[in-house]
């Protein structure tokens, strides 16, 4: 049943993939200072974070199935347009319709995950997700490098723009509803009659179902008692101090930083390269390090992660060349593919099935307010300081957030 999924996510990998190098030429080409690229990124965070919750309860509500489809057309929209933006507005509002529409995906895709799979094997069930987008990603930016150079920007983006109407299709018509209905729900033959007059008198009066608006105020009320466990509460905040460190340094100055002029000066194609590098290590790590993390834990994974992802963060400024680059991001890379499972899966661990959905959005809110700040923060820091001085920041915060979050575990196992 996660093979459709993973299909999906093999396809947007690739569409996503493409669009990785270009975008600095993109930044470029406008006249955006990292501060400026900072907030375009966190335009994207603003648009995931406002969606989260609405996102969770309409597929819980819904289902999985239409908003694997609903989401493509989303993003369809803000990537092609990206095409025709010519100023830092139209490169907001394009970023904020695909934050709408990320947000929605990637709820509906990890909740699929979670409904086929156990405590026992859902690190390595959501690892085949991940291991499919991570495969995308290694093609997609050799990809993108070539088209830029071959037929452009602009085209660029009208093409995967077209790519994910098309995948969209694709999953209208592959994917099937993971969604468990309860057994109070299931119609049978005898059951048909009462059923029948049940659903017209809810068509003819639909104040019986709750408000999108209500049902977020009842999911906040549900995240004061997941905030109450210590477990959750936990990862949530690293995951947080995560994703800053990871928007700052990776998503905004990382591409400066290969396409800087003054500096390695790289082409679309080369640093299609080195992100497919990038992404074959997730795409080669992620069975592997989900194994790894099922069997020691995903806390022992979050804690390795992190300590990884930060060292090579601090390495990245002493770079002297493409080859020195390449070894570095592979450390990098090799990080992130520990942390793309091990939050997710721990938190779906200690909390109920009933609790599920609003535990993740829980958790992506709190990445998203990290990819927010981060991004905005680091730019900020990149165009007061210099963008050696911001990333060693960032690489500092992850680790003094990576030493808190080792002491609270230590101290709840010690405390049990």
């Amino acid at each position: 049943r996660t093979i459709p999924i993973a299909v999906s996510m093999l396809l947007v990998g690739s569409s996503v993939g493409i669009i990785i190098p270009v975008m600095p030429y993109v930044v470029s080409n406008i006249g955006l200072s990292a501060g400026e690229f900072g907030m375009v990124i966190s335009s994207f965070a603003v648009a995931k974070l406002l969606a989260n919750l609405p996102a969770a309860i309409l597929v819980e509500r819904h289902g999985r199935k239409p908003y694997l489809v609903y989401s493509l057309v989303i993003i369809s929209c803000g990537v092609g347009g990206i095409g025709f933006a010519s100023q830092f507005e139209h490169l907001v509002l394009c970023r904020t319709l695909t934050g709408v529409g990320v947000s929605l995906l990637r709820t509906a895709a990890t909740l699929s995950i979670a409904d086929c799979s156990t405590s026992l094997n859902r690190a390595r069930s959501m690892a085949t997700m991940m291991s499919s987008f991570a495969a995308g990603m290694s093609l997609g930016p050799a990809v993108g490098g070539i088209l830029a150079d071959k037929i452009g920007l602009q085209s660029t983006f009208y093409l995967v723009g077209g790519i994910y109407l098309v995948l969209a299709s694709i999953n209208n018509f592959l994917l099937t509803e993971t969604k468990v209905v309860p057994e109070k729900e299931r119609v049978f033959p005898w059951h048909q009659n009462n059923v029948g007059r049940k659903r017209r008198r809810n068509q003819a009066g639909k104040g019986n179902e709750e408000s999108v608006f209500t049902s977020m105020q009842s999911a906040v009320q549900q995240w004061r008692p997941l905030l109450e466990n210590r477990n959750v509460r936990n990862v949530v905040v690293m995951n947080g101090f995560y994703w800053f460190a990871l928007s700052g340094a990776q998503m905004t100055l990382l591409p400066l930083i290969l396409t800087d002029p003054s500096g390695f000066a790289l082409s679309p194609t080369s640093v299609g390269e080195i992100y497919m590098g990038m992404s074959l290590v997730q795409v080669f790590g992620n069975p592997t390090m989900a194994k790894y993390i099922d069997k020691i834990g995903k806390v022992p994974g979050i804690v390795t992660g992190c300590s990884i992802l930060s060292a090579s963060m601090f390495a990245l400024p002493f770079c002297t060349d493409t080859n020195q680059v390449a070894y570095t991001l592979g450390f990098w890379a090799l990080g992130s593919t520990m942390l793309s499972t091990a939050p997710t899966a721990f938190i779906s661990d200690h909390v109920q099935d009933g609790q599920r959905a609003p535990a993740i959005a829980l958790l992506r809110t709190a990445a998203d307010v990290g990819l927010l700040v981060g991004a905005s923060t680091t730019g900020a820091m990149a165009d007061m300081f210099n963008m050696n001085v911001a990333v060693h920041s960032s690489a500092s915060l992850l680790l003094l957030a990576t030493g808190w979050f080792t002491a609270r575990r230590l101290a709840d196992w010690h405390q049990s």
